[in-house]
């Protein structure tokens, strides 16, 4: 795109979308642009540039008339509301409205209003927003919560399943313990994460977990065992 290299807005734009920036030509319905609201705000925040084509082209926007569009979402269609700041940008006498919306990990989650009624969180992978799921849903409720945790035979097959292999979902850990114990796979695999034993990473797909750099019987000082 010409003109980039002295132009900050151009700069993000040939940069392409990604975690923290989305393209839309124009706003066509509240519902749906709260999903990505919703996501940015679950997530690490970013921005959203009304005016610009997915392909980067710039074709300019109604300032006042997606300003109305993007309140109506954050206020009405996104629970708890989310907070946002606008910048409007020129080019070439064409108007750019960019939405800032920040993280807010403490008000988390913030779920979409479907139009069945249904609350769903959203969440950012990449350039695309994704439902959430049940898990990061209960995790950034636990985040608000004091953890006790408890060290026993299925946190040390979690542990000793991790230093053979590089990664496990709950899906895997839940096989793992079983018909019997497979309901606790979730909430250790939230605990382990809250302590910094297992590093999250959110995926297209669904969430895997790592073990931390640290050596993990390192961190297990603090858990009882029982």
């Amino acid at each position: 795109m010409a003109g980039w290299e002295s132009s900050p807005l151009l700069a993000r734009i040939a940069a392409g979308e990604g975690l923290h920036l989305d393209f839309k030509q124009r706003i066509d319905s509240a519902r749906k642009i709260a999903r990505t609201l919703s996501a940015f705000a679950n997530t690490e925040g970013g921005s959203l540039l009304i005016g610009v084509k997915d392909n980067g082209r710039i074709c300019g926007a109604d300032p006042e008339q997606e300003y109305y569009m993007v309140e109506l979402a954050a206020t009405r269609y996104v629970e708890p509301a989310v907070e946002f700041s606008t910048t409007l940008h020129e080019w070439e006498g064409k108007q750019v409205l960019e939405v800032q919306v920040p993280a807010a990990p403490e008000k988390r989650p913030f779920y979409a209003k479907e139009e069945d009624g249904t609350l769903r969180a959203y969440v950012r992978v990449g350039d695309k927003s994704r439902v959430a799921g049940g898990f990061l849903e209960a995790l950034w409720k636990a985040e608000k919560n004091p953890q006790q945790i408890f060290y026993r035979r299925a946190e040390e097959r979690l542990l000793s399943y991790l230093r053979r292999h590089s990664y496990i979902d709950e899906g895997t850990f839940r096989r793992l313990l079983g018909p019997r114990e497979g309901w606790k796979a979730r909430k250790i695999l939230i605990k382990y994460t809250l302590i910094g034993v297992l590093a999250l990473e959110i995926q297209a797909e669904g969430e895997i977990f790592r073990l931390t750099g640290e050596e993990p019987t390192g961190l297990l000082s603090p858990l009882r065992r029982s």
